[in-house]
Parts: structure tokens; C-alpha cells; sequence
């Protein structure tokens, strides 16, 4: 199925394309998934088994988002797994072990592996050890609350490519400034910032 890109949409993509890591800020509504899967399916082109990590904010996001995923996402050399305590129709588990063997199975095939996870499972993801080729963030400012960063700064470390979706960037100050999504080397500049008159003038998103 092809996917037709708005301006903004367009602009964000070619910055991830130019970029292996960064903030894109786009509105509510205003089509950030649709970013996240045009850019799955181009790492998917590759020839070599690619390992992606999509992370939400609740399981129920993250059912979501597979939806979403798999309705534009070729699956025929894609395996996919959950990575949270939810009930899915897909493999899922918490166990690192079994998220090792799942993810490099798939990539020893040379074929793709996409891991829908949470916020508070995501340390589950860290400790497998796994390669992550590339990790979305949908709501990104939730990865800078106290008990999520640590999970977040892990995935930075070693992620080849690493992207943070929000309508609502959060600011790190005092104690928590290293937390906050103004930490370049965790975050990543601001690749698309779209402001919201922008998109209602547009008419791809009506106002509040």
C-alpha cells in the first residue's frame, strides 16, 4: 500500500533519512505514526534482516501502534513481537532471554523483527542485549520521567538510529536537566518542528 505524506510528513522523514538520531515535534493529529512506518518500510528495503523497536506509553498505545504498523508494514520476512505484560494475538514476553532468542533468530534468518514495548517495559528490551537498528518513540517526553530514563539513555548508547515523536517536548531543569529532552546527546537536535497554526492552516488538523 502506498503512503501519501503531507508536506510536514515529507520534511521529517527526509530529516530522519539525513539524520541517525533527533526530536521530531509534530502536533497532535498531526500524523507522527505515519512518519515512524514510512521510514520502517525504507529500512526494511535493505536486503539484511533490520531489528526496530517501537516504544509507547501504554500497552494499549502500543497494541495501537502494531495495528497501525502491520496495516502498511509488509510481514512476510517481519517477525513481530510485544514486549509488555499484555495479552496480544502476537509472541510476547518480558523475559530477556526469550526476546534474545526471538529477535536473533529472526535477524541470523536475515530476515526483519519489530518489538512493540513500553516505557516500563523497555529495561526488559535493554537487558536482552539485543542489536536495535532502529527505536521510535511515540510520546517521547514520557522516556524523561525518573523511572523511564534510565532504559532511555541505555537505548542511546547503542541504537543505530533513534527517533523522538512529541507534541510536547519536555524540558529538563535542576536535578532532572540531564532527563530533560533538551540533553542533545541523549534526544538528538530538533529535526521537524511543526507548528500547530501550520497544520490547522492546512487543514490537516482542525483546531482545539
Amino acid at each position: 500500500m502506498t503512503i501519501t505524506l503531507r508536506p510536514h510528513q515529507h520534511k521529517a522523514v527526509a530529516a530522519m533519512w539525513d539524520n541517525n538520531k533527533g526530536q521530531v515535534i509534530i502536533p497532535t493529529g498531526g500524523g507522527k505514526t505515519i512518519c515512524m512506518i514510512q521510514d520502517a518500510i525504507h529500512q526494511q528495503a535493505v536486503p539484511t534482516g533490520t531489528t526496530i523497536v517501537v516504544v509507547a506509553p501504554r500497552i494499549l498505545l502500543a497494541e495501537q501502534l502494531c495495528k497501525e504498523f502491520l496495516e502498511l508494514v509488509s510481514t512476510t520476512h517481519t517477525h513481530v513481537m510485544h514486549v509488555h505484560s499484555g495479552d496480544v494475538e502476537f509472541f510476547h514476553t518480558t523475559n530477556p532471554e526469550k526476546i534474545h532468542l526471538f529477535a536473533n533468530t529472526a535477524r541470523t534468518a536475515g530476515e526483519n523483527c519489530i518489538i512493540f514495548t513500553t516505557y516500563h517495559s523497555l529495561h526488559r528490551v535493554v537487558d536482552s542485549g539485543i542489536n536495535i537498528d532502529t527505536i521510535y518513540f511515540d510520546e517521547a517526553h514520557n522516556g524523561c520521567g525518573r523511572h523511564f530514563f534510565t532504559a532511555v539513555y541505555a537505548t542511546a548508547q547503542y541504537a543505530k538510529r533513534r527517533y523522538y515523536f512529541t507534541a510536547t517536548p519536555k524540558t529538563g531543569r535542576g536535578t532532572s536537566v540531564a532527563r530533560g529532552m533538551n540533553n542533545t546527546d541523549v534526544y538528538g537536535g530538533v529535526l521537524e518542528n511543526v507548528p500547530a497554526q501550520e497544520l490547522i492552516a492546512a487543514g490537516a488538523i482542525v483546531p482545539p
